[in-house]
């Protein structure tokens, strides 16, 4: 097996983030992956943490594993370039127009970082195992009246 010399770029940390949320959504450990594509559980490590690169035939049998189209992991993508040479030298307009492009993909990333961890989850299950809808609101004003009274 010969490994790419080249070092993961910030689309290998895209789509590694992407794998990772992907997988916990779908409530699965490292290992159960693993398995499932008959690799190690560090190697599903390494993937998410985007410091080793997935090749094409490789996302592909994840993508089915995953039961997602492959171009699912590039989703959200554009909006996360690095820039370049040539953008650190564009007008202040464009700028301007970058840092609005940043932040709605910040945004984007926050929410991706988010679902992915465990309590958020559970907070999900939580919230819609309530079968009556008037004690949800309930619940979602407690929520907000209790986001606006933290100290800040």
């Amino acid at each position: 097996m010969r490994v790419s010399s080249k070092k993961p770029t910030h689309v290998d940390e895209h789509v590694g983030k992407r794998l990772r949320l992907r997988r916990n959504l779908l409530g699965l450990s490292q290992d159960d992956l693993a398995r499932r594509i008959g690799l190690t559980s560090q190697l599903i490590q390494k993937y998410e943490a985007g410091e080793t690169r997935i090749s094409a035939s490789r996302l592909y049998g994840i993508a089915t594993q995953l039961a997602v189209p492959i171009t699912w992991f590039f989703d959200e993508l554009e909006g996360k370039r690095r820039p370049s040479a040539e953008s650190k030298q564009a007008s202040s307009k464009q700028a301007l127009s970058k840092q609005a492009l940043s932040k709605q993909a910040l945004e984007t990333a926050d929410w991706s970082e988010l679902v992915t961890k465990r309590e958020s989850r559970q907070l999900l299950e939580l919230y819609f195992g309530i079968a009556d809808e008037r004690l949800r609101r309930k619940l979602m004003e407690v929520a907000q009246l209790l986001k606006t009274t933290e100290p800040d």
